[in-house]
């Protein structure tokens, strides 16, 4: 496969209703579906603190940062939104540049899922992806506000993906961008120098991830 697409992760039901729990009154109707997170859907997201402007009455935060409810995916004019941003190109594109500059922000994930066409047959087989010991990843993101047709300002994200690592080579030439829980300060952080953030647009490193075949 040679598309850059991260088409969709997984969030359990206990998750979502962990986070939203920790979102404000106004974004927790948003946070409804569990399982399958797909292009259009809300999902939480974490940011810092500081940039209150998603929403100015939050009221929680997680672990220093503020969560909020947001769509997946930059709308467009034309065409499907835009739901992934390669890492190697993000500085250069009008669309991420600023965004990723100033509005950068995980998004919590058990796992995300990948297709490879099985041989010998138009069927595509669908592997889940997540870490060995099952705990949470953090996916690298960022956000931005966008007029819909009522002219109405709302935030959508995207997600930074990478060349596969060893562990998912044989499945997609592409795979998220996982923070380290340990790095979430310096990604989240706008003073972060680019040096410091490039080191984090690297593949995890191989044998930290589980593939299952979904039947």
């Amino acid at each position: 496969m040679v598309n850059n697409m991260c088409g969709r992760f997984y969030i359990p039901e206990k998750d979502i209703d962990d986070f939203a729990g920790l979102v404000n009154k106004i974004e927790k109707e948003l946070l409804k579906k569990a399982g399958e997170i797909y292009p259009g859907d809300y999902a939480p997201i974490i940011t810092p603190n500081n940039q209150s402007d998603l929403i100015r009455s939050t009221e929680s935060n997680y672990s220093g940062h503020a969560v909020h409810a947001v769509k997946w995916g930059f709308p467009v004019n034309k065409g499907r939104p835009v739901i992934n941003a390669r890492s190697e190109t993000v500085r250069e594109k009008p669309m991420f540049k600023l965004p990723f500059a100033k509005r950068r922000c995980l998004i919590p994930a058990r796992g995300f899922f990948e297709w490879k066409d099985a041989e010998n047959s138009k069927k595509r087989i669908k592997h889940y992806i997540s870490l060995i010991d099952c705990s949470m990843m953090y996916l690298a993101g960022f956000y931005w506000f966008f007029k819909d047709k009522d002219g109405v300002l709302s935030p959508y994200f995207t997600i930074l993906t990478t060349q596969a690592n060893e562990d998912i080579i044989t499945i997609h030439n592409r795979m998220p961008v996982i923070i380290h829980e340990g790095n979430r300060e310096i990604w989240l952080s706008n003073g972060t120098d680019n040096n410091e953030i490039d080191k984090l647009l690297r593949p995890l490193d191989t044998g930290l991830l589980k593939i299952d075949v979904i039947e």
